[in-house]
């Protein structure tokens, strides 16, 4: 059967569409349409995620505005840059490497960092349209580089929820942090992150001068908003950095996202393959009575067997999820406590593959997720 990806994202959530593609193996060009018009394009090959940026006039622009950010190019180097593309037939990346203004090693990180800091915000989406186009994506990473869509939604997943727990003491864009004490009576603390955390806090660290915006010093540390807002926050929470004009902290624009709502576990373990499919017959019914002429159908196909294994273990852990809550009276914190009581054994809480189901506990409720084929 070939049927058209495409709808709506008060349908099928976005984490429906990235499980989708990732086990589908699929190439080609997703792109989302916000409710209020901007629209994102992610390009995916064999399942894995080549980039994702804002979908603009000028090709490359996104990634433009991210250099003019990071300090890497000046905006009247990238204006030009723009302006050279067409005539010469050259990308802004390939341009900007060629005159000696950017190593390409670092053009990279700074595509990369687009690619996260694109994913990290339309997972924050909630109302929308999607559209999947199959067709060839061209590119010169290995394969083996790129991460699958799978685990970027799996970890995506967990930096929303992880956001929740820090929001607060960075609320605006706008804030403009001093130092209170050096960075050493953050590192000495016996709570103190280690390894990359702490490399990040301290980098962050020097980025704050009681001058700079905390999105200034997002950007300048090119660590992305996640990881940047962290450590700012931990900075903060230790007392080692301050607002200098707490005052001002009421009128700045709210920082802390809108977070995708997600059913329990009940609704995602049991309705996601179901409605994937009910849904795909219905876009196909649709398409046939619909007269006017589109494009043609992205045939997304599915091996039906792979989907209803796929469907029936994921109800297996939902149900013995349901079974220890309603014997302890609430959901465990760690899927494995499934398996310390003998309601399942441990080999069923993970793909024949070794790779383990994504769980968390909230108040309200629980979200559980496939594991990535």
């Amino acid at each position: 059967m070939s049927v058209a990806l495409r709808g709506n994202l008060q349908d099928f959530g976005i984490a429906e569409i990235f499980q989708l593609i990732g086990q589908q193996r699929k190439t080609g060009v997703l792109e989302f349409a916000g409710a209020d018009g901007g629209r994102v394009q992610l390009r995916f090959d064999r399942g894995a995620v080549v980039s994702a940026a804002h979908a603009d006039s000028r090709a490359h622009e996104s990634l433009g505005d991210m250099l003019v950010r990071c300090g890497c190019l000046t905006r009247d180097q990238v204006d030009t840059l723009h302006a050279e593309c067409e005539p010469s037939g050259q990308s802004l990346p390939r341009l900007a490497v060629a005159r000696g203004w950017i190593e390409e090693g670092e053009i990279g990180q700074i595509e990369d960092l687009l690619t996260l800091e694109t994913i990290f915000e339309i997972l924050r989406w909630s109302d929308g349209s999607f559209d999947f186009r199959n067709q060839q994506v061209f590119h010169d990473r290995p394969l083996e580089t790129l991460l699958g869509a799978e685990q970027i939604l799996m970890d995506g997943l967990r930096m929303v929820d992880e956001w929740q727990t820090f929001a607060d003491f960075v609320p605006s864009e706008d804030v403009v942090f001093e130092r209170v004490e050096g960075f050493e009576t953050f590192r000495d603390r016996p709570d103190a992150p280690m390894g990359r955390r702490l490399e990040y806090a301290k980098r962050v660290y020097g980025l704050v001068d009681g001058r700079l915006k905390v999105r200034r010093v997002i950007d300048l540390s090119r660590l992305g908003s996640f990881d940047a807002t962290r450590a700012l926050a931990g900075l903060c929470e230790a007392g080692v950095i301050a607002p200098s004009d707490p005052g001002s902290q009421q009128k700045s624009r709210r920082m802390r996202p809108k977070v995708l709502p997600r059913a329990d576990a009940r609704g995602w373990a049991a309705t996601l393959i179901p409605l994937l499919l009910l849904g795909f017959v219905a876009f196909a019914a649709h398409s046939r009575s619909v007269k006017t002429v589109r494009p043609a159908a992205v045939e997304i196909s599915a091996s039906v067997l792979d989907l209803v294994r796929d469907n029936y273990a994921t109800l297996r852990v939902n149900h013995a999820l349901e079974a220890y809550r309603f014997g302890a009276g609430s959901w465990p914190d760690r899927l494995f406590e499934l398996s310390d009581r003998g309601i399942l054994p441990p080999e069923q809480l993970a793909s024949e593959q070794g790779r383990p189901y994504y769980y968390a506990k909230r108040v309200d409720g629980a979200v559980l997720l496939a594991p990535e084929r």
